[in-house]
């Protein structure tokens, strides 16, 4: 199940979808090496359809968040985000979140999934102090924690119905239902948090974010037991939202810390 949206919000998610048509996250990774998944062809797409106009009117944080679901679906580049909301690559610590060619300085270093990072970079852009800004930014990063774990929820319930097991579909075994129905009730969580943080009369979305990376990676949890074994291969693709999920969780508090 998707929560039904209104018409407009709907409609700019549409846009955002067809932006990102033709575009795959990469599946696999190679560990212990420097990638960054930083696509400028896609940036521009999204630009196009007014993407990074969002966070300056705090009316238009629905289509931001509605928008945001999609990239989280899609396992987008973090930076999209960064840039359209904060106006520069997120930095804490002397890390740069996709830094290569936008930060001076610094060694690459090797990640989880891809996000480019630079470390050491003592010219590092400080994270901006506009509420705004920092509001957008918080709604925006729910929406795509909501949508990895909607994504990810998705290749479950299709693997669940397709694959047999004893003679009939997994989807048909207790105790497949019961990781699908508690990684629904995450995902709805997520989801709702992300569009209370779209209410003109929120502010910094601080506790919804300390929750949202640990609730996005107990959905992925459940979607990789219901994979079994494939859901912990890289062949499976499963994998990615897990990385990504922990990749935002880790920055995510990090920034927490860095404005408490």
């Amino acid at each position: 199940m998707r929560f039904t949206i209104e018409p407009e919000l709907e409609l700019f998610a549409e846009s955002v979808r067809g932006a990102l048509a033709g575009w795959e996250a990469p599946v696999e990774p190679v560990f212990g090496e420097w990638q960054d998944d930083r696509d400028d062809a896609l940036g521009a797409r999204l630009a196009a359809i007014g993407w990074g106009e969002l966070w300056s009117d705090p009316d238009l944080l629905g289509p931001a968040v509605a928008g945001g679901v999609e990239l989280g679906r899609a396992c987008a580049p973090l930076c999209l985000i960064d840039e359209a909301t904060l106006g520069v690559p997120l930095a804490i610590d002397g890390r740069v979140r996709h830094g290569d060619g936008r930060a001076e300085g610094g060694d690459r270093e090797p990640t989880l999934d891809g996000t480019g990072t630079l470390r050491g970079v003592a010219s590092a852009p400080s994270v901006p102090s506009d509420p705004t800004r920092l509001r957008a930014w918080g709604a925006v990063t729910l929406a795509y924690l909501a949508g990895l774990a909607d994504g990810a929820l998705e290749k479950a319930v299709e693997h669940a119905r397709s694959r047999e097991q004893f003679g009939a579909p997994l989807a048909a075994l207790p105790a497949v239902q019961a990781h699908l129905a508690d990684a629904a009730m995450a995902r709805d969580g997520l989801l709702l948090s992300a569009w209370s943080a779209a209410d003109p009369e929120t502010g910094f979305p601080r506790d919804s974010l300390a929750w949202a990376g640990s609730a996005c990676r107990e959905v992925t949890a459940h979607v990789q037991q219901v994979h079994g074994g494939i859901g912990f291969a890289l062949e499976g693709g499963v994998h990615r939202y897990d990385r990504r999920a922990k990749t935002v969780q880790v920055w995510t508090n990090a920034l927490l810390r860095e404005l408490s």
